[in-house]
């Protein structure tokens, strides 16, 4: 993938958050482990392969390489639990992150219909940094799980050798169900050892009706 304008925005919009909340890892010198980590995350953009017309969730893995960089300069590394709650907490605080994810209505039927029409192209790539799944609507659209088979973060902290940390970004699904008045659930990941991420979703608002 070519260090061009989309990854040096993404470094741009989420580092000060990322160097904000360092003090979590217990770094004290934020700014030598950012100026390490700008120049891993350029090498690590340079191995992903382009991303063409059937490969999803570019972005996802653009952050993912963000926080793999940092993680690779720190000594001694932290733990999992320590990655979960760094990443959530840079994520929450980002204004950008916050008004990207509330101006998503994952109950619409056009959002749908486009999940639906992601999850078919998906099934046609041959990327291992990009995500293969399939969009499994309800009996309403207040309610749609998402089965994924292959994973574009997984792939990719396997291929630096830190897939320990992987946990650490699938609980930010979590994170973001809660700006998306969304009730997210699932029982397996491909990054804790499963065959597949079962990501369920049912919209917050109608279960609160409901009860």
């Amino acid at each position: 993938m070519r260090n061009g304008l989309m990854t040096r925005a993404m470094w741009v919009l989420f580092a000060p958050t990322f160097k904000k909340h360092l003090p979590i890892l217990g770094v004290s010198d934020s700014n030598g482990v950012m100026g390490k980590a700008r120049e891993k995350y350029r090498a690590i953009i340079e191995i992903i392969p382009p991303f063409g017309r059937n490969d999803v969730l570019i972005l996802n893995l653009i952050s993912a390489a963000e926080i793999a960089a940092i993680y690779l300069g720190l000594d001694p590394k932290p733990s999992c639990e320590k990655m979960k709650e760094y990443y959530g907490t840079s994520m929450d605080d980002s204004r950008i992150m916050r008004m990207y994810l509330r101006s998503i209505n994952n109950y619409s039927e056009k959002y749908q219909k486009s999940l639906a029409k992601q999850a078919k192209v998906s099934q046609l790539s041959d990327n291992p940094y990009s995500w293969r799944f399939k969009f499994l609507p309800g009996k309403s659209l207040d309610t749609f799980d998402a089965v994924f088979d292959r994973c574009g973060i997984h792939h990719l902290f396997c291929t630096l050798g830190i897939s320990e940390i992987t946990p650490a970004m699938c609980a930010y699904d979590y994170g973001m169900a809660k700006w998306t008045n969304t009730i997210f659930t699932r029982e397996s990941t491909l990054g804790s050892g499963g065959s597949v991420c079962d990501c369920h979703y049912r919209n917050a608002r109608q279960h609160r009706k409901e009860k």
